[in-house]
């Protein structure tokens, strides 16, 4: 990678590993995005995000927004925000749609709940399955 990272998420898409926000060395919010294709042994920095599922803004206020990442377009557009603010959620996807599971909110309290995106109805569900 070009740039010092921590903190980041890390995901798959059509083959190629994307290191999508995170810390930099001054512990510094990062809304740069890189990628590596494997086939060129390769990073490059792709569109910047402001963030990807929930996380914090400069102030360290949690938040709900979400983002999706469109690789024809090397572009992210938001989608609808999850109900609850959260950072430091554990994020995956399956059968077509995206969890946010834990994380804490503004209260620094551990979360017990999880959310499920669909992106058919662009809506979330809050632990209604």
């Amino acid at each position: 990678m070009a740039e010092g990272r921590d903190t980041h998420a890390v995901a798959v898409l059509d083959g190629k590993l994307y290191a999508v926000g995170g810390l930099d060395d001054d512990d510094n919010c990062l809304s740069s995005v890189e990628r590596y294709d494997p086939a060129l042994n390769a990073w490059e920095a792709v569109a910047p995000m402001a963030a990807a599922v929930g996380g914090l803004d400069d102030d360290d206020n949690c938040l709900s927004s979400v983002e999706r990442y469109d690789p024809a377009l090397n572009a992210w557009e938001a989608v609808a925000p999850m109900a609850e603010r959260r950072t430091l959620a554990a994020v995956a996807a399956l059968d077509g749609k995206l969890y946010a599971v834990g994380g804490y909110n503004d209260d620094d309290d551990r979360l017990s709940s999880a959310e499920r995106y669909d992106p058919a109805t662009n809506g979330w569900e809050t632990n209604a399955w």
